[in-house]
C-alpha cells in the first residue's frame, strides 16, 4: 500500500514495481493515484475502508479482497508529517485477529522522527522503517556513485540521527526538602 501521490510515491511505486511487488495506491487527491498505477502498474483505490465499495475494487478492503491477502505485506507513506496518518482501525484489528504477517510500515518522513503512524505501528508491535534510515542510505549510495569510494556509513549515519533524533529531556535533579 503506497499512500501520497508526489514524486516519493512515483520513487516508491518504481521500487516495489523493481522489487515485484503488488502495489495498491491512495491519495486524498484519486486522480494522482490513478497516475501511479498507470505509469507503474497496480491499482488505485479512493477509500481506505474495508466495506466494499458500491461500484466495486475502489475501497482497500475490495483491493485486499482480489488480492486474496488479510493485510498488505507493507504500508509506505509518503505523506507529508503533517497529516497526521495513521492505519485505520479496522485493519489494525485485522491483522491482529487473522493471524496474517504484519505489515512493514515505512515512513518516509524525517523530521519529526516520531509521526502518529509510525508510533501507531510500533504500539502494534509492527515493523518500521523510519525515514532517517531512507535519507542516510540515500546520502551513503550518492557519496559512493559520486566519489567512487567507500561512504562513512557510520559518520553519515550519526549526523542524520544527530539531526533528525528528538532532543532529550533535560536531566532531572533531585530537590531535598528542610
Amino acid at each position: 500500500l503506497i499512500l501520497g501521490g508526489g514524486g516519493t510515491a512515483r520513487a516508491a511505486a518504481y521500487a516495489a514495481r523493481e522489487l515485484g511487488l503488488d502495489r495498491v495506491y491512495w491519495n486524498r487527491t484519486p486522480s494522482k493515484a490513478r497516475e501511479l498505477a498507470e505509469s507503474f502498474g497496480g491499482v488505485a483505490i479512493t477509500s481506505l475502508d474495508e466495506s466494499p465499495s458500491e461500484g466495486g475494487g475502489s475501497t482497500l478492503g475490495d483491493a485486499l479482497f482480489l488480492a486474496d491477502v488479510d493485510v498488505p505485506a507493507a504500508i509506505i507513506s509518503t505523506l507529508p508529517a503533517a497529516a497526521g496518518f495513521e492505519i485505520p482501525r479496522w485493519l489494525m484489528d485485522r491483522s491482529k485477529t487473522t493471524g496474517a504477517q504484519r505489515p512493514v510500515v515505512f515512513d518516509v518522513n524525517y523530521k519529526p522522527y516520531d509521526t502518529p503512524l509510525l508510533l501507531q505501528a510500533e504500539g502494534a508491535g509492527f515493523d518500521v522503517v523510519r525515514g532517517s534510515e531512507m535519507l542516510w542510505e540515500q546520502g551513503v549510495g550518492q557519496f559512493e556513485l559520486w566519489t567512487g569510494r567507500t561512504a562513512p556509513y557510520g559518520v553519515m549515519r550519526g549526523v542524520v540521527l544527530e539531526n533528525c533524533l528528538p532532543p532529550l529531556p533535560p536531566p532531572q535533579t533531585e530537590t531535598t526538602e528542610k
